[in-house]
C-alpha cells in the first residue's frame, strides 16, 4: 500500500493548527506541524479576528509541512461556524473579520425580527434563531456599516475565504453555509425568502458548493504541489466524519470545545414544532447527510473563568482546576449554560455567582474547585436533557454517546456525563475535526474507499469508554 500525506488546517476560535496526516498500512499517523493562539479584539468599535495574522500562520505552517512531508498531496481548511468576510470588487476584504460574539447583532435584533420573525426564520431554514447566525451578522452589517455594505461584491464564509486565498476559487461550502440561517432545510440551496426579507443582496453569494470536492490547485508560492479540497468546511462536520457509524441505528454525538455541539446523525432534517420549540438546529455533514443538533455554550465558560482567575493571580491551570473539582463535594447546584450571559466575554465568575445566588445558593466560600465542579456538573445535566430531547424527536433512545473534541480529555466531565445519561460515553478521538478532514481528503483524492473509513478510524483513533455509575 502506498504512503501519502494530507494536510489539515483546523482553525478554532482560540487557536489554529496545521496537521500532517500520513496514511500507511491502513491507519493515519498525525503530526502537529504548527499551532498558534489567536483571539478576537476590538477594532474600530467591533470585536474582530486578525485574519492577516491567521493567514500568515497558516502559510508558514503549510510551508513547514511541505518541507517535512514532501509526499503531501492535499490541503483543506475548516473553521468554527457563522463568521464571514465581505469582499470588494478587487477581491480584498473590506473589514477585519468581524467576530460572532460582537454585540452589533444584539443592537439590531429588534429590527431583524421585525423583518424576519423567529417562526418564519425557522420555517425557511430549519436553523434555530440566534444572534450569532450569519444572517443576523449580515443584517447588522447592512444596518451599521451601509457604506461598506454598498461596496461589497460578495461575502465568503470564513473557511471559504481561506480556501479562496489558497486556490483563487470562490465557493460557499455546504456544511458551513448550513449554520448561517441563510439556507433552506436540507442545506442544498440558499433561501431566497430569507435574503429578500432581510434585504441582503442575493448576489453576495453564489450557489451552494458541495463538500468532498476539489477547489483547485494551490496558487501560493512554494505550495503548488498541493491540491486544495473541501473536506468539510465546518469543524463539527469534520468531527462527525471521524465517527464510526452504524447506519442501522441513530448515532448521537457531542463535540465539546468552546461550544458544545450535541446532535444526531440523520439523512433528513427534524422540522417539527417540538424541534423548533426546543431550539434544535439542522446543520449539514461533509457528506450529503445532516446533523440536527443543539449549540450549547461549552468550555468557553471555563476558559473565561480561567482568564478571570489568572488576572487575579489565582489558580487557573485547567489540569489543576479539574483536580480541585474532583476533590470538591457536589453542591447539587447547577447553572443553565444556555442563558445568554454565559456566551459573553469577561467577568465570567461574577456571572456564574450571580446565577447561583439568584437560585438561593450560598456563594460565599465557593473557591475555584467548587465553581469548576458546578460548571462541569451543569454541562453534564444539560447534555442529559439534550439527549433526552433528541431521543424523543427521533423516537430512538441513545445506547451510547460519542464524545469528541477537547472536552473528551476531561475525565470528570466524561464520567459525570455518563452518569447523567445512564449510557456509556465513548470519549475520543480528541482531535476529531483533524481526523475527519484527513479522512475526507484521502477519500477525495482517491486514496481511501469510503467503505473502509470505519476500519481506518478504529486503527487510528484512541478512545476510552466511561460506564455510568
Amino acid at each position: 500500500m502506498s504512503t501519502v500525506t494530507a494536510l489539515a488546517v483546523d482553525l478554532g476560535s482560540s487557536s489554529g493548527r496545521v496537521i500532517a496526516g500520513t496514511f500507511r498500512e491502513g491507519r493515519i499517523e498525525e503530526v502537529e506541524v504548527r499551532r498558534f493562539p489567536h483571539e478576537a479584539r476590538m477594532v474600530d468599535g467591533y470585536l474582530s479576528w486578525d485574519l492577516d495574522f491567521i493567514w500568515s500562520e497558516v502559510v508558514a505552517g503549510l510551508r513547514d509541512a511541505v518541507a517535512q512531508f514532501p509526499d503531501a498531496v492535499s490541503v483543506s481548511v475548516d473553521t468554527w461556524g457563522v463568521d464571514y468576510v465581505p469582499l470588494g470588487a478587487d477581491g480584498t476584504p473590506l473589514t477585519p473579520g468581524r467576530a460572532y460574539r460582537d454585540e452589533r447583532t444584539i443592537r439590531t435584533l429588534d429590527a431583524f425580527q421585525e423583518r424576519l420573525p423567529d417562526e418564519a426564520g425557522w420555517a425557511a431554514t430549519g436553523i434555530a434563531p440566534a444572534t450569532i447566525n450569519t444572517a443576523n451578522q449580515l443584517f447588522a452589517f447592512l444596518q451599521e456599516e451601509p457604506e461598506l455594505a454598498a461596496q461589497t461584491e460578495q461575502i465568503l464564509l470564513l473557511p471559504d475565504y481561506f480556501t479562496y486565498l489558497l486556490s483563487g476559487q470562490r465557493g460557499w461550502s455546504r456544511s458551513h453555509a448550513s449554520s448561517s440561517a441563510l439556507i433552506s432545510p436540507g442545506a442544498h440551496s440558499f433561501s431566497d425568502e430569507v435574503f429578500e426579507a432581510l434585504g441582503i443582496p442575493r448576489s453576495w453569494v453564489g450557489d451552494i458548493t458541495p463538500e468532498l470536492s476539489v477547489a483547485g490547485p494551490c496558487t501560493v508560492e512554494g505550495l503548488e504541489q498541493l491540491t486544495v479540497v473541501r473536506a468539510g468546511a465546518h469543524d463539527t462536520a469534520c468531527a462527525v466524519h471521524a465517527l464510526q457509524r452504524d447506519v442501522t441505528q441513530e448515532s448521537y454525538f457531542l463535540s465539546c470545545g468552546s461550544w458544545s455541539v450535541l446532535g444526531v446523525l440523520r439523512d433528513d432534517p427534524l422540522l417539527s414544532d417540538e424541534a423548533r420549540a426546543l431550539g434544535l438546529t439542522n446543520e449539514a455533514r461533509a457528506d450529503n447527510g445532516l446533523r440536527p443538533l443543539f449549540n450549547i455554550t461549552g468550555l468557553w465558560i471555563l476558559q473565561e473563568l480561567q482568564r478571570d482567575w489568572e488576572s487575579q493571580g489565582r489558580t487557573h491551570n485547567i489540569v489543576e482546576l479539574i483536580r480541585l473539582a474532583e476533590a470538591a463535594p457536589s453542591t447539587g447546584a447547577i447553572i443553565n449554560p444556555d442563558e445568554p450571559q454565559f456566551a459573553l466575554p469577561f467577568e465570567m465568575e461574577r456571572r456564574v455567582l450571580e446565577a447561583l445566588a439568584a437560585q438561593g445558593v450560598e456563594t460565599d466560600g465557593l473557591d475555584e474547585g467548587a465553581i469548576t465542579r458546578i460548571v462541569i456538573e451543569s454541562f453534564a445535566a444539560r447534555y442529559a436533557r439534550g439527549i433526552a430531547d433528541l431521543s424523543a424527536l427521533t423516537g430512538a433512545p441513545a445506547t451510547q454517546l460519542n464524545f469528541v473534541g477537547g472536552g473528551s480529555r476531561n475525565k470528570l466531565l466524561c464520567q459525570l456525563t455518563a452518569d447523567a445519561l445512564g449510557v456509556p460515553v465513548v470519549a475520543g478521538p480528541v482531535e476529531a475535526s483533524v481526523l475527519g478532514s484527513l479522512l475526507a481528503q484521502l477519500e477525495i483524492m482517491g486514496h481511501l474507499d469510503p467503505a473502509d473509513r470505519n476500519d481506518v478510524i478504529s486503527r487510528t483513533a484512541r478512545t476510552e469508554t466511561y460506564e455510568p455509575r
